[in-house]
């Protein structure tokens, strides 16, 4: 009975596009080329910003050698956005030694719509793989919160919660 059931919602699914769903870059050489400038073994700091421009298609629309100030400007209350951030000066426990974190931050506006969010879930896991590497994955979902200590809370391994709120 299972099979029969995972075989229609399959065929459904194919039927109204959803199972070959995939997000597409449409300027993925201008980000390879940015990524590459900025999250090198020479940089502290750095960001990327993909924006939609289509259901199923983000574009590479900012980025800049700084840190969660510089990016908070561009996330739109309205939007999904994701952003690749490089903070640096991290202390290591037990050491003298600071280091940077490269962390994805999946951006929900306060204001998307709970279908918009939906749709665009599904994509989350593509968004990830335009932005590897990264040390970690959160969610913002307050743009007032979005700071070095709460990305540096947030993406550590033993944090309570991956979410800016």
């Amino acid at each position: 009975m299972r099979s029969k059931v995972v075989n229609i919602i399959f065929i459904f699914a194919v039927a109204v596009g959803i199972a070959d769903a995939y997000l597409r870059l449409d300027n993925e050489s201008e980000l390879r080329e940015a990524q590459a400038a900025l999250f090198n073994t020479n940089s502290e700091s750095g960001w990327l910003l993909l924006n939609y421009v289509s259901d199923s298609t983000v574009h590479f629309a900012a980025g800049g050698e700084g840190g969660p100030d510089d990016v908070v400007p561009h996330l739109e209350a309205d939007q999904i956005q994701y952003v690749l951030i490089r903070v640096g000066g991290i202390q290591e426990e037990g050491t003298s030694k600071t280091t940077y974190r490269d962390v994805f931050i999946a951006w929900i506006g306060p204001s998307v719509g709970i279908i918009e969010k939906g749709k665009k879930t599904a994509f989350l896991g593509d968004a990830q793989n335009m932005l590897q590497p990264f040390h970690a994955s959160i969610t913002a979902l307050n743009s007032d919160k979005i700071n070095k200590e709460n990305i540096i809370d947030r993406s550590n391994p033993l944090s309570g919660s991956q979410v800016i709120e």
